[in-house]
């Protein structure tokens, strides 16, 4: 086990596996035509190009890859779930690792002090396949941790269990998730992937592992000190300030912070994720709704109101503005679960979908709160749409995914004329106090310059997705001018040019934005002490 002792932490060093051994793919033209899927993510960054492409399926194989690399001098492109939208998973020559072949469940226990189950996996398993293993209870005795049968206590409970994060993208790779410090509409309640892990193993550039554990190691004057096989680094924690409201952009920094969250959010740029334990929580019952509003202002109110009120227990808040209203309507025809919508009133302009925590013996003191607070915002429980079965459920889940889904057709039918063309979609977050501000910002904006967009989000956070969909590249350039415009007042506002989908390769020049030269200038000096040669993920944040 590592060593910890207050600001200190001591790798351990393990042999490696036959390089020979190892499942592997050479060759930038093999890679292109038979593996096109591994140098490209969803952002669909074009230029992307590997030399080689290795499927490891364990830690000790990832070590022989490591310290290969590092002799070679080959940068390392890690590759998860390849879902992320901002290029980080996009390799510009080099190697690519990918998570693909490391999908085990590798343990399970129960913490006492926390009293907490968690789970310990690979970094390769997808999100939805946790989900279905925990929610099945798919584990055995054999990934028992402890003396004590935890495996067959946690069959045994009656309640049903979940993990809390639940990005957009249920097909990422937990390691991604971290790497990114993913997070979803249930951030609101519970927050991004960051609090959710209890430890971890990660692979450092020289091949050391460091076995990490939350609340065992922490930052003493701003420092911490690793313990390498090879030497001792010092690492000093940026000093800037982070943004009040939700944040995925940069290196995470706070006075006597965990050693753990340096390697959370940073895109694997600082190490190699081989193992995470996460924790898991029993899950919570709620009634899905979506109500309707005739105006911004009435949901942005209701929104406030839900936010501000004790008494219920809201998992999540995720907003429709009226343009991605319209492009609903549009689908109601061919699309069963949105054959309702016909059915509102016409000067229904916008939407908020929400879930409140109730039981059978809560549900209707909720419905009742929930109704004085709808006719505060102009509106009203009766004409609301809730899921009381899983149906109901399926249809909501199929009307918040529909929006984005019609924009990327929108734009994929536009690219056939302007080949160059693309969505600009912003990922900002500002504090509450600034919300109404920053919303009214987007709106003139676009309508000043006659731009078609679509807004939603995850509104509770105070974070909203403004979808600009140019019609030509004129239109397309100066959307990209709103955007840096756009992100400056989010800062200016307290908030964050990149909420949850983080910086990768297309969003650099944000990141200045948001920290300046000198706070970028620190991250630098992070990763250069961790890893002076740019092993892992060259060209994520910064050059």
């Amino acid at each position: 086990m590592t060593h910890l002792s207050t600001n200190v932490i001591i790798t351990e060093k393990k042999d490696g596996s036959p390089y020979e051994s190892i499942n592997k793919v050479e060759g930038s033209e093999t890679i292109t035509s038979k593996h096109p899927d591994y140098i490209i993510d969803e952002s669909k960054l074009a230029g992307g190009s590997a030399e080689l492409l290795f499927f490891p399926k364990n830690e000790s194989e990832i070590i022989t890859i490591v310290k290969k690399m590092k002799e070679k001098e080959i940068p390392i492109t890690i590759s998860g779930g390849r879902t992320g939208i901002v290029g980080g998973a996009v390799p510009f020559g080099g190697a690519v690792v990918s998570t693909d072949e490391m999908t085990n469940v590798t343990g399970f226990g129960y913490d006492e002090s926390n009293q907490k189950y968690f789970v310990r996996i690979q970094p390769g398993i997808t999100l939805d396949s946790l989900d279905d293993i925990i929610k099945h209870k798919e584990i055995s005795e054999e990934q028992n941790i402890g003396e004590t049968s935890w495996v067959t206590k946690f069959k045994q409970d009656s309640k049903t269990y979940m993990f809390a994060v639940d990005p957009t993208e249920m097909s990422a790779a937990v390691g991604g998730a971290i790497a990114a410090n993913a997070s979803g509409a249930r951030s609101y309640k519970y927050g991004p992937m960051r609090p959710w892990v209890k430890r971890m193993r990660i692979v450092l550039a020289n091949g050391d592992i460091l076995d990490i554990t939350r609340d065992q190691c922490k930052a003493e004057n701003g420092k911490f000190v690793i313990e390498t096989s090879d030497e001792k680094l010092e690492i000093t924690i940026p000093n800037y300030q982070m943004p009040k409201a939700k944040n995925a952009a940069g290196f995470y920094s706070e006075p006597g912070m965990d050693v753990i969250e340096l390697f959370i959010g940073t895109e694997g740029m600082l190490g190699f994720i081989t193992e995470v334990d996460l924790w898991i929580i029993p899950t919570v019952e709620g009634l899905p709704t979506v109500m309707f509003f005739i105006s911004e202002e009435d949901a942005i109110t209701f929104v406030e109101k839900l936010r501000a009120d004790e008494e219920l227990d809201v998992e999540y808040m995720e907003y429709f503005d009226e343009h991605s209203f319209n492009l609903l309507k549009s689908k109601s025809d061919t699309t069963p679960a949105l054959a309702n919508l016909k059915t509102l009133p016409p000067d229904i302009k916008t939407a908020v979908f929400f879930e409140v925590v109730s039981s059978d013996e809560t549900l209707e003191e909720v419905i009742l709160r929930l109704e004085e607070i709808a006719e505060e915002c102009n509106s009203s429980i009766e004409s609301c749409w809730s899921a009381f079965d899983e149906v109901e459920r399926e249809n909501l889940r199929i009307m918040r995914h529909a929006v984005p889904e019609t924009v990327n057709g929108i734009i994929a039918k536009r690219k056939n004329e302007y080949p160059g063309i693309h969505k600009l979609g912003t990922d900002m977050s500002v504090e509450h106090k600034h919300f109404r501000e920053m919303m009214n910002l987007y709106r003139e904006s676009l309508e000043e310059h006659n731009l078609e967009s679509a807004t939603w989000g995850h509104i509770g956070d105070s974070h909203v997705h403004v979808n600009i969909l140019p019609r030509n590249l004129e239109e397309l350039e100066l959307g990209k001018k709103l955007y840096k415009k756009f992100a400056k007042k989010a800062v200016e506002f307290g908030g964050s040019v990149s909420a949850e989908h983080g910086i990768g390769k297309i969003k650099a020049e944000y990141l200045v934005v948001m920290y300046g030269e000198d706070g970028v200038n620190q991250m630098r000096s992070v990763k250069n002490a961790l890893d002076p040669l740019t092993l892992f993920c060259k060209g994520n944040m910064f050059d």
